[in-house]
């Protein structure tokens, strides 16, 4: 299989942190410098943010490789969501990179996944290491490490961090994707289920290490709650034979 002609890095972005534009761009662009011979395309998707982001931020995203195709939401509505209108409006061939808007993970990391996608994987899945865990608030700590319990004894699931912030794909990987339901936090879940499902794929695991600057924030116990229901979908869904 040829590799592909392009990767398409798909960025939500909901309120993000002040400087936001000029750190993605620097590390774009050396992303860029790091992959010689394959182009990088950018899809930003604005997901109804209401503050820290103006005209001068999309002015400066302009110096991105190639530009960037940007995409307003009139409202919230997740980063489930907005990862799936993202990929849907990419009409050309090539594979596909998610990350969030701070771009937390190492270069090397994201080089990795980079490669693995053009050797001709198709769904590369980022796994953070457990040294992660050191670097995370308690309650953060107690509530990631009971859901990875759950997923790989429970569940059975290939990978237990189906929440890592890194993945890939490539077209047969990304219907697999705009398949998902979810709009929010455990659409991922969802995603690695639907994955675990097809024998026939190649997947990718790499390691998805966190980059020093890296801040965490505070974990939102209404959405804890709703997300808890949406956990109860995937597991019915997994349940049901399609």
């Amino acid at each position: 299989m040829p590799p592909p002609a392009a990767i398409h890095l798909v960025i939500p972005c909901y309120n993000p942190p002040v400087g936001w534009a000029a750190r993605l761009v620097e590390r774009c662009v050396a992303l860029q410098a790091d992959l010689p011979g394959t182009q990088l395309r950018f899809v930003l998707v604005n997901d109804g943010s209401t503050r820290n982001i103006g005209a001068e931020d999309k002015q400066f995203l302009d110096l991105l490789p190639g530009g960037v195709h940007w995409i307003d939401l009139d409202r919230n509505m997740g980063k489930g969501a907005a990862l799936r209108s993202g990929v849907a409006s990419v009409q050309e061939d090539g594979a596909f990179l998610f990350t969030d808007v701070d771009l937390p993970y190492e270069q090397e990391s994201m080089v990795e996944a980079c490669q693995a996608l053009i050797e001709g994987v198709n769904v590369v899945l980022g796994h953070r290491r457990t040294d992660y865990y050191d670097r995370v608030p308690w309650v953060r700590r107690v509530i990631s490490k009971t859901f990875r319990w759950v997923l790989r004894r429970v569940l059975r699931f290939p990978i237990s961090d189906t929440q890592c912030g890194l993945k890939g794909f490539d077209r047969i990987g990304s219907r697999l994707f705009l398949a998902t339901t979810i709009d929010r936090f455990l659409f991922d879940m969802e995603f690695v289920m639907l994955v675990s499902r097809r024998k026939d794929l190649n997947v990718a695991i790499i390691d998805a290490r966190l980059d020093e600057g890296v801040r965490f924030s505070r974990m939102n116990y209404r959405i804890l709650m709703r997300e808890s229901l949406n956990f109860l979908k995937v597991l019915l869904r997994g349940l049901r034979k399609e």
